[in-house]
Order: C-alpha cells, then sequence, then structure tokens
C-alpha cells in the first residue's frame, strides 16, 4: 500500500492533465504512443539484421481499440492463440509467440494499472483457495530468483508466467461469471484450433499418413505432436459436455457444432500419434468411471497403496520385463500403444528417462531453492550420464525442456516448487469434483466435471511432458482454471443463500 500510494504521489500531475482530456484526446495519443513505441521497436529489428520484423507492429494496432475491453482481449486471444507463431525477436534467442503473447503483455499492464488505481477487484477471488495456490507458487518463484544460476533468465520466467497467469486466470474470473461467456471462450478457441487441425490433417494426407510426418505436419502452429496431442486432449472433455449436455446447449447449430467438434478432435486425437495424450485420455476416462461410480476416497486411496505396494515389491521383475520390450514407436496403432513401455530402444521414451534422471541429479544438488526458474535446459546438460544419451539427446535444451512439469519445477525450484504446483493442481481438482457433487444446479455441476477432466488430461500429462510455458497450452489451462473458481463461488453463495432461507423459514415459524 505503502508502494502505491508513492506512486500515486509520483505521477499525480499526469494523471490530473490525462484526466482533463477529452476521450478522443486520449484516443489519438494513445494511437499516437503504441504506434511510436512499436515502430521505434521494429526500426530496432530492422537495425539487428532481423528486418522483416518491421511487421510486427502491425499486429498490436487491434489493441488500440480494446481499451481495457478485457472481454474482446480474452475472446480475440482464445482465437488468436492456436495461429500464433513463435518469433525470435533478436540473436540473444529472445522468442515470442506473435500476436497472442504481446496482447496478453498489455492486458496484463492494464489489469495491474486498473487494480493499483482503482482498486476494483472482488475480495472473493482474491480469497479463493486456488488463487492462494498460484500466490504461493510465483511467490517462491520470486523468492528463489536471487539464489537463481541464471537470475535474469529467471526473471524473464516469472513475468513470462504472469503474462499467462494475470489475463487467462485472473482477469478471466469476473468474465466468466456469465456461465455462457466459457462456453464462447471454447468456441473461439475450438474454431481456431478446428483450422489448424484441418490445416495438419490435409498435411498428412498429402504424406500419405506417413507415421514419421505425424510428428511435424502441425508445423509450424504447434512445435510437434506432443503439443497438438495435449492440446487436443484437452478440449475433448469440454467439448463433449457441450455436445450432450441438455442443460448448457439449447441451441441447434451450438450443439451441431460441438457434436462435429468432438468427432474432429476425437480423430485428431488418434492422428497424433502421441502416446502421452492417449494416455492421458485413458486416466481422465478412468477418473470419470469413479467419480460415477461414487467410489469413497478410503476405497480408492486403499487399491492405489496395493497396487503400490505390489509394484515395489515386484519393481526388478517389471523393470526386467520392460527392458525386454523392443518394440519401437510404429504407425501401426497397436505397435505404438505396445511401444510405450520401451525403455530400452525407443529413443523418445529413453530420452525422457535421461532428461527426468537429470531433473533429479540437479535437485540432489540443490534441494532447496533449486537453480532457478526457467534454468533447466541451460544447466542440465553437464548432469547427462553417457549410458543415458540417445541418438536425439542435445546439450542445447531442444527437443523439449525436462519433460515434465513436476520434475522440471523440482530442479528449478526446489522441493517447495513441486509442492506449489501440485497444490495449484491438487487443489483444483478437489474443488471442480466438490463442485460437481454439492451443486443442484445441473449446468454449474456438468460443467465443473468436464472441465476437472479436461484439466486432469494435462495433469497426468504433465508427467510426460510440460507445455504451460507456452501460450498453446497455457491460455486454455488456466481460463479452464478460472471457470472452475467461479463454478466453485456460485455453489457456495448458493448454498448460503439457501441456508439462509432456511433459517429466515425457521425464525418465522
Amino acid at each position: 500500500m505503502i508502494g502505491a500510494n508513492l506512486i500515486k504521489q509520483s505521477i499525480k500531475p499526469i494523471l490530473q492533465w490525462w484526466k482533463g482530456l477529452s476521450d478522443n484526446c486520449k484516443t489519438y495519443i494513445s494511437i499516437a504512443v503504441i504506434c511510436v513505441a512499436f515502430i521505434g521497436g521494429g526500426i530496432g529489428f530492422i537495425l539487428d539484421e532481423y528486418y522483416f520484423y518491421a511487421f510486427i507492429p502491425l499486429a498490436f494496432l487491434c489493441l488500440i481499440f480494446l481499451k481495457y475491453n478485457f472481454t474482446k482481449g480474452l475472446l480475440l486471444i482464445a482465437l488468436l492463440t492456436p495461429f500464433s507463431i513463435d518469433l525470435v525477436l533478436n540473436k540473444n534467442g529472445f522468442t515470442l509467440s506473435m500476436p497472442s503473447e504481446p496482447i496478453m503483455i498489455v492486458m496484463m499492464l492494464a489489469f495491474i494499472w486498473m487494480v493499483l488505481f482503482t482498486g476494483k477487484y472482488s475480495l472473493s477471488y482474491v480469497k479463493h483457495p486456488i488463487s492462494i495456490c498460484i500466490y504461493v507458487y510465483i511467490g517462491w518463484a520470486l523468492i528463489s530468483s536471487p539464489f537463481s544460476t541464471e537470475p535474469l533468465i529467471s526473471f524473464k520466467f516469472i513475468v513470462s508466467r504472469l503474462w499467462f497467469i494475470l489475463p487467462m486466470f485472473f482477469i478471466a474470473l469476473p468474465f466468466f461469471q456469465n456461465l455462457k461467456n466459457i462456453r464462447t471462450f471454447v468456441i473461439c478457441y475450438s474454431i481456431s484450433l478446428l483450422m489448424v487441425i484441418l490445416y495438419s490433417t490435409i498435411n498428412f494426407i498429402n504424406m500419405e499418413f506417413n507415421y514419421n510426418a505425424a510428428h511435424f505436419v502441425m508445423q509450424p502452429f504447434y512445435n510437434d505432436h506432443t503439443a497438438y496431442g495435449a492440446i487436443i486432449s484437452l478440449f475433448i472433455p469440454i467439448s463433449l459436455f457441450y455436445a450432450f449436455s441438455k442443460s448448457a446447449t439449447k441451441n441447434k447449430w451450438s450443439k451441431i457444432f460441438f457434436i462435429f467438434m468432438s468427432a474432429v478432435l476425437i480423430t485428431a486425437l488418434i492422428l497424433s500419434y502421441s502416446r502421452a495424450a492417449w494416455l492421458s485420455m485413458v486416466f481422465a476416462l478412468g477418473v470419470w468411471i469413479i467419480i460415477k461410480m461414487k467410489i469413497k476416497l478410503r476405497n480408492l486411496l486403499l487399491v492405489i497403496s496395493v497396487g503400490g505396494l505390489l509394484i515395489f515389491t515386484g519393481w526388478d521383475v517389471i523393470l526386467q520385463r520392460l527392458n525386454q520390450n523392443s518394440q519401437d514407436s510404429s504407425g501401426k496403432i497397436i505397435e505404438h500403444i505396445t511401444s510405450m513401455s520401451n525403455i530400452s530402444t525407443d529413443d523418445s521414451n529413453v530420452e525422457r528417462i535421461n532428461r527426468w534422471s537429470c531433473a533429479l541429479r540437479m535437485f540432489n544438488q540443490k534441494p532447496v531453492f533449486g537453480f532457478g526458474a526457467g534454468t533447466y535446459q541451460f544447466k542440465y546438460a553437464a548432469y547427462q550420464k553417457s549410458w543415458q544419451i540417445t541418438s536425439i539427446s542435445t546439450d542445447f535444451g531442444t527437443l523439449g525442456n525436462a519433460h515434465s512439469e513436476y520434475l522440471g519445477s523440482l530442479a528449478e525450484m526446489g522441493v517447495i516448487g513441486l509442492v506449489s504446483i501440485i497444490c495449484i493442481f491438487g487443489t483444483t481438482i478437489f474443488i471442480g469434483i466438490r463442485t460437481y457433487r454439492r451443486s443442484t444446479n445441473k449446468v454449474i455441476s456438468g460443467l465443473s466435471l468436464s472441465l476437472t477432466l479436461s484439466l486432469i488430461t494435462y495433469y497426468f500429462h504433465g508427467f510426460l511432458n510440460n507445455f504451460l510455458d507456452t501460450d498453446k497450452l497455457a491460455v486454455p489451462f488456466w481460463a479452464f482454471t478460472a471457470a472452475i473458481v467461479i463454478l466453485d463461488i456460485k455453489c457456495r453463495n448458493k448454498k448460503e443463500n439457501d441456508n439462509l432461507l432456511t433459517q429466515n423459514n425457521i425464525i418465522s415459524k
């Protein structure tokens, strides 16, 4: 609060001058400032021999018309993100996803300005358990940054996470108060994703369904088939809900769209040949069965404990069997599924083990603060062992990062970093399922379950890959998390109102 008051006093004359201007003057000045800033940036890129980046400022002109209209901004991001392309902005390798990330950066700054100088933000959003978990996650990243092996990289990591989280979570919260906006957001993202899927499928057909082509037919929109499969699996549960829910989708054309979208997503998932995405859908289906069967938590924990004990006692035999599997990834579905357990000759699987082993070795060296947020790809090379290096191994952090949201956080931010991200995921699952069970509103209940299952696909996927540092996954991930927060708040408010009504009836009697 003291810092905010100091800032207010220092720029008070500027604010008074700004308030005295007419709306037209403000618009013209905004246009001039934005154009000068980004054209200047374009000239800078030209001088740096990246002349084609002079066209980048054009992508920002649309922001002029937003004027703090976060609703249009969120939907614009949903429409543009599947089409965004990573561009290297300078010789140091700094990349930005164009045009989605610049829009999020401007929205983040506008949101901070709004909250700082108006204070207009609901405390129910600020105090929600999921919000608190996010504070802990970002807070620990900040605390551990001074101890980072690369402080500048860690600072960039934190800022980049903020421009995902502030717009797609905190700005999305009031926007999703109207539940129809959740469906609108899903439709906007789905339309663009549908076009990318059609583009990728046509490329795959032109290459005669060659298995090797499945890894890159989605480029330049997605780097490879793993990220492509992850986003597809994320949208399947929510699309199925809107396709078959009578209460949430009453419009005939919307229902037809979601039925068609669900069919396209399932087909695209199969053609993605992403084993991690397939497994994530199987896992989400298993969770759905457990929830529908109303299996008690203690019984589930008992089964998990017994299963874990059996795996522990028979680990040597299991490892021996896994090493005997020599089936590599293949264009044939059955063979491709069989290759999931090949940890001896399948380069993709063995490379994951290599990256995970590096993460654990890094954690052992720096267990408290880690190597610093965002530093894994720059530090893991020294922790590779010769017997684990594969034909696709690299010392430059290419072909993926730690290949795990969990182990990546462990290596970069220590044990507290791992616990903080597990708390975000675990709290979201708990609240999502609780809202599903407690709500008497069919839309809130069904939407809560489907969104939770969508996020669970990524929580599972997080064991095998990490994509939350990219806009492709971060945008819908944080938006879906925000939607669960809103559904929980609505459910609790309904319960409180019902209890208050009951108490009043008793008193009146």
